[in-house]
């Protein structure tokens, strides 16, 4: 019983150091998302709201309202997309429509969702929760694996060999 509770209070611990891990990005989404058609070209404008003079990651995604399982992301687009520093309000992302749907899209219940990831930004956590969770669990591991592996199993041992006749 004692055994138990070291277990779980050593998996515990370590659960609760591992999950501080450093994350090295950040993400925020476009506000303000809307779009036009122009000629053959779909225009996305949104503001991306973050620290100044960072660099980002914009991602671009054309989403529908009546499948939401519909999911697609433009292939040729230029402007605020891709990494860069865009922060800003008033960005545009022009995407060209008929080179990824030559016969256009059905409905109109799509919109579009525009997210940015702020590279480089280090949020939470630190290096030593990694290195003390994987010594409390080696330390967990090398206790009582060897217990584990030295009691009988029932049953799941190979019976005897017969004996010679």
């Amino acid at each position: 019983m004692k055994k138990e509770i070291v277990i779980a209070c050593l998996l515990g611990s370590a659960l609760v150091l591992l999950s501080g891990a450093p994350s090295f990005s950040q993400q925020i989404t476009g506000t303000d998302v809307s779009y036009s058609v122009e000629d053959s070209n779909v225009v996305v404008r949104c503001s991306l709201n973050g620290p100044v003079d960072k660099s980002y990651k914009v991602q671009l995604v054309l989403e529908r309202r009546a499948m939401s399982s519909f999911k697609m992301v433009p292939g040729t687009v230029t402007g605020d997309i891709g990494t860069g520093m865009f922060e800003g309000q008033n960005r545009q992302i022009i995407w060209h429509l008929y080179d990824d749907a030559p016969y256009g899209l059905d409905g109109n219940d799509y919109y579009f969702n525009v997210t940015t990831t702020l590279l480089g930004a280090k949020r939470g956590g630190s290096p030593w929760g990694w290195i003390i969770g994987g010594a409390v669990v080696a330390g967990a591991a090398a206790y009582f694996v060897p217990s584990v592996i030295t009691k009988s199993g029932g049953g799941s041992h190979l019976p005897a060999p017969p004996g010679r006749p």
